[in-house]
């Protein structure tokens, strides 16, 4: 079908398809083009948060402190496999395992060369820092001349806020008590005739053994003994107390086989131990 010719009297509409100005061809629709999508660029330099899912359980002993109470120490496991671990930061950053053992040994000798200048790092991206130290110890002021004399030396750690988060993600394993210090009783011997696990009502026999310097004012120490039928004596008299050695006298009252048992106050609490052996009179 021809075109129709448009002109200002004719009755042709605007946007009839066949229309067209003195007779020319129809001119297509203009198509709307679309705007390309692009996704916004991920920020930079953005720490990603210790995955909670793969933290492994920090195990941990309670152990006694040589001024009484307790402390705990962490229970180290296998020593870290270098391949591996290279392998896992390379996974993480898009690199080989030589391209991250690269990046890394240049790290810390840029910080050895950071520290031999006396410079330092109180919060070096965030993680960690870094500073020089020095100690040794001379009789003279002067007595000072190399680094291996003043113990020249590099401190490197986490900052407190990296391990605040660090610890908020672990969880917690106690593998028990170590380390527990008790009194212990070797050998007892009666003074009279130094005869072994023998006793005389009313006379003098000696421990020996270990971490046996008990206070005898305190009620819950003291050495204890039991005969057979009847119930648990605390000795009141002691001739000599040292943490190897102790002399009591036994009650008089006391006959037949007897039990012995020492409690003494170590590193915050009272420990007592039984004697494996019965004492026994002739």
């Amino acid at each position: 079908m021809p075109a129709s010719v448009a002109t200002w009297d004719s009755s042709l509409l605007w946007d009839t398809p066949s229309a067209a100005w003195d007779g020319g061809a129809p001119q297509p629709p203009v198509k709307t083009k679309k705007k390309p999508f692009r996704r916004a660029p991920k920020p930079e330099n953005q720490p990603e948060p210790i995955p909670t899912n793969t933290m492994p359980t920090f195990k941990y002993n309670v152990a006694p402190k040589s001024s009484g109470g307790f402390t705990t120490r962490a229970v180290r496991g296998n020593p870290a496999d270098q391949a591996a671990l290279l392998a896992m930061i390379a996974s993480e950053t898009g690199t080989t395992p030589a391209q991250s053992e690269a990046v890394l040994r240049a790290f810390f000798n840029k910080v050895l060369l950071c520290a031999a200048g006396c410079d330092w790092s109180p919060d070096f991206l965030g993680l960690i820092n870094f500073r020089p130290t020095s100690g040794g110890s001379s009789t003279l002021p002067d007595g000072f001349h190399n680094a291996d004399d003043i113990n020249a030396d590099v401190a490197l750690s986490f900052t407190a806020e990296t391990i605040r988060q660090w610890r908020s993600t672990l969880s917690l394993e106690s593998m028990g008590e170590v380390g527990k210090v008790t009194p212990v009783i070797e050998s007892v011997i009666r003074q009279s005739d130094k005869a072994v696990d023998k006793y005389t009502p009313g006379g003098l026999i000696e421990l020996r053994g270990e971490y046996m310097n008990l206070n005898p004012t305190q009620v819950t120490q003291g050495v204890f003994l039991k005969p057979v039928a009847g119930a648990e004596v605390r000795v009141a008299e002691y001739a000599g107390i040292t943490p190897t050695s102790i002399i009591i006298l036994v009650p008089a009252a006391l006959s037949g086989a007897l039990t012995v048992r020492i409690a003494t106050f170590l590193n915050g609490s009272v420990r007592s131990f039984t004697y494996t052996n019965s004492l026994t009179t002739p």
